[in-house]
């Protein structure tokens, strides 16, 4: 096998993860925020980027203006957490759990406003479709209804992804980033899920992050097509519904390694 040594410095996997004894309790979710494995000095790089964009404030030489955080993510990176969040949503709704699914659904437009939503709109996000299924799940309506509107938003979400763009390669790097902190923060050391909300996030990026790898070349991209399919195993078929007993720690982290393996091939 063939390493890029480019891209094994932006993934920071392998033995970083190897190395990892377990999941921190107390780990934050957020991918812009926390410690994380994967850390790399790509992140290192896009932080000094972030200072840039921010540049001097009014308050004088060298003071740094505020500026919303949803500014500082790209559209296509943004568009793949929002079409994670929707990925729960779908999959909970369908499972029954219409609370839970309702708050991804929620989930996945709040954290975007206010600076980066009218970028996404641009792109076709429509918001409504979000507060439809929200609104149709929390309200008991039909199943009819119910698979109508979820459907709505999983059509809204193909259409903002593909209208994003982004290099492939590069979103999946970013969604297992994504998904080693939201495992971290969901899962505790003794093997529990902590964080429902967290756990299920980490869900929702292994799936979009397997469902962009299978866009990929298979003459080229089988290995990380097939390490995505075994991430993703670690979850009940329908998805991460409650009552769900966690991937051990140990093996979440050896399973983040060969994916990182097989992105370090790719250019």
């Amino acid at each position: 096998m063939t390493y890029t040594p480019k891209r094994w410095i932006r993934l920071g996997l392998g033995a970083a993860l190897l190395g990892t004894a377990g999941l921190s309790a107390c780990g934050g979710e957020g991918g812009e925020t926390g410690e994380t494995a994967i850390a790399s000095t790509a992140g290192a790089a896009q932080s000094g980027d972030m200072a840039g964009e921010m540049g001097e404030g009014e308050g004088g030489e060298g003071a740094v203006a505020p500026l919303d955080p949803a500014l500082l993510v790209p559209v296509d990176q943004r568009a793949a957490m929002i079409a994670s969040e929707a990925a729960v949503g779908a999959a909970l709704s369908r499972a029954g759990e219409r609370d839970a699914a309702a708050e991804h659904f929620r989930l996945a437009i709040s954290e975007i406003k206010p600076g980066g939503l009218s970028r996404l709109a641009e792109k076709g996000l429509d918001p409504d479709l979000f507060d439809a299924a929200a609104e149709a799940l929390e309200d008991g309506a039909g199943p009819l209804e119910t698979e109508t509107a979820v459907a709505a938003v999983e059509t809204n979400v193909d259409e903002l992804q593909a209208n994003a763009g982004g290099d492939t390669v590069e979103l999946i790097i970013f969604l297992m980033k994504r998904c080693e902190n939201a495992y971290r923060s969901g899962v505790t050391f003794s093997n529990e899920i902590d964080n429902p909300v967290a756990y299920q996030k980490a869900w929702g990026y292994a799936v979009t992050a397997q469902e962009l790898a299978n866009k990929l070349d298979p003459e080229e991209a089988s290995g990380l097509q097939l390490e995505l399919k075994m991430l993703v195993l670690m979850w009940p078929a329908e998805g991460p519904v409650s009552g769900d007993v966690p991937a051990p720690p140990s093996t979440f982290l050896s399973q983040l390694s060969r994916i990182g393996l097989e992105l370090s091939t790719l250019e």
